[in-house]
């Protein structure tokens, strides 16, 4: 019974939150589904593993229409979900991520990294 479980506690790294909070609200509710999963434990319905950017990093993808949205996170620090970058993806070549998007994940990445192993 989904009640009787605890969900992750979501840690919003950088402007993350309010990115995410501009999202179109039907892309905001499915982005809020895709979250809900994670916290269960469950396997995304859309996304992708970015080793790239970091250990147990992965990203959410949520497109309607011809709009694309994206949400990197890592689940696998001290208990909790931290979402690194959330953002519209412009990109016209291809379904891959922009690099400078994930280049921005991997930077606030390290910076989390390196302040849990201070605290």
């Amino acid at each position: 019974m989904i009640a009787d479980l605890e969900l992750k506690e979501i840690r919003w790294q950088g402007n993350s939150r309010k990115v995410a909070h501009r999202f179109p609200k039907r892309m905001r509710k499915a982005l809020g589904k895709e979250i809900t999963r994670i916290q269960l434990g469950l396997q995304l319905r859309n996304g992708d593993w970015l080793p790239t950017v970091g250990a147990g990093v992965q990203e959410i993808r949520i497109a309607y229409s011809k709009e694309a949205y994206r949400v990197i996170y890592v689940v696998a620090l001290a208990d909790c979900i931290y979402v690194l970058h959330a953002f519209n993806k412009k990109s016209k070549k291809g379904i891959a991520t922009p690099k400078e998007e994930l280049d921005l994940a991997s930077k606030r990445y390290k910076e989390l990294v390196s302040s849990l192993r201070r605290s």
